[in-house]
């Protein structure tokens, strides 16, 4: 973990390899399912990528725990107001669904006033390029002279949180937009996540190409990052196919996606309890209880938000 840190690999070059992972992971569904691919899943991955990139870059400005908690409220929300004007999920009870979005948002702003503390010297600070939209991120000791703390950037944390919020909460619009057979039929709906991995794979690869050919081409360290970089896709990917059988009927879009947000209490306690991201009794407690209010703002959307099956096309 020590030569991954010190290595401080490049944001692209991680979602490289993350995006192997993702895809090297996702054929193994090929020996129970007959291949089908279908384009949206294309347009799924190119929404990902960048929001995927902002996730690496938010870890470095605020760290995963109060960078997760943030953004996994403006991931809900963004789905919701996808489901809810886009495909016409009309709430069971418009009233306290609109109570649960303002739940939802107090719960953002409460989050984004907890103190983040840097790293000091002997503590785990953050891996370049080790985060993504499901919270993962790795860590090493600060005992290697190439490895400093970076400042915590709050302005830019905040930002970071909206886009990936705008990004990975609509990437899975595609998938309610793909034809109903077989990618949205039961289980056939795994093979969405086959196209979804190989498309954001070459998206990545050709992201850090373009950047190679019109700028400069990056440090790869594979010896050292390769490996990490794709168990952080692989383990992703497992929590994506879950997502995409959430966002089934009858959850939906709406209901089913805002409700995986629920990660933000586990990249939140490892953060404080591992990671040393947020110390003291008053920001801790100021973190859960932040965090506890975005949840309930999420199952309030997820109870009296949710609607009839809307039609998908064929």
């Amino acid at each position: 973990a020590k030569e991954v840190a010190a290595a401080n690999l490049d944001s692209m070059v991680f979602n490289m390899y993350m995006g192997i992972g993702v895809a090297l992971s996702s054929l193994p569904i090929l020996i129970f399912l007959p291949w089908n691919f279908t384009w949206w899943s294309t347009a799924g991955a190119a929404l990902f990528a960048p929001g995927c990139l902002f996730c690496v870059l938010t870890v470095e400005w605020i760290g995963i725990a109060k960078g997760q908690a943030i953004w996994a409220g403006c991931v809900a929300l963004q789905s919701f107001l996808c489901g809810f004007f886009y495909f016409g999920e009309t709430p069971q009870n418009l009233l306290l669904t609109l109570v649960g979005g303002a739940i939802l948002l107090a719960g953002i702003g409460t989050l984004s006033f907890v103190e983040v503390s840097p790293p000091e010297e002997g503590e785990n600070v953050p891996l370049k390029g080790a985060a993504d939209a499901e919270g993962g991120a790795g860590y090493a000791q600060m005992d290697h002279p190439k490895t400093t703390a970076k400042e915590v950037q709050p302005i830019k944390g905040l930002f970071g949180c909206v886009m990936i919020g705008l990004l990975c909460g609509s990437c899975m619009v595609p998938f309610r937009l793909a034809p109903a057979v077989p990618f949205q039929n039961g289980i056939d709906s795994a093979i969405y996540a086959v196209g979804f991995g190989l498309s954001l794979m070459v998206i990545n690869m050709m992201v850090l190409a373009i950047r190679a050919a019109v700028s400069d081409m990056p440090e790869l360290h594979i010896q050292t990052c390769a490996l990490p970089g794709i168990i952080s896709g692989a383990l992703w990917n497992a929590g994506n196919i879950g997502n995409i059988f959430a966002c089934l009927p009858p959850l939906g879009l709406s209901v089913g996606y805002p409700l995986t947000q629920c990660c933000l209490l586990v990249a939140g306690i490892w953060g404080i309890t591992v990671f040393n991201e947020i110390r003291g009794a008053k920001a801790i407690s100021t973190f859960f209880a932040g965090a506890a209010v975005v949840l309930v703002g999420a199952v309030l959307l997820g109870i009296y938000g949710q609607s009839a099956p809307a039609e998908v096309p064929v």
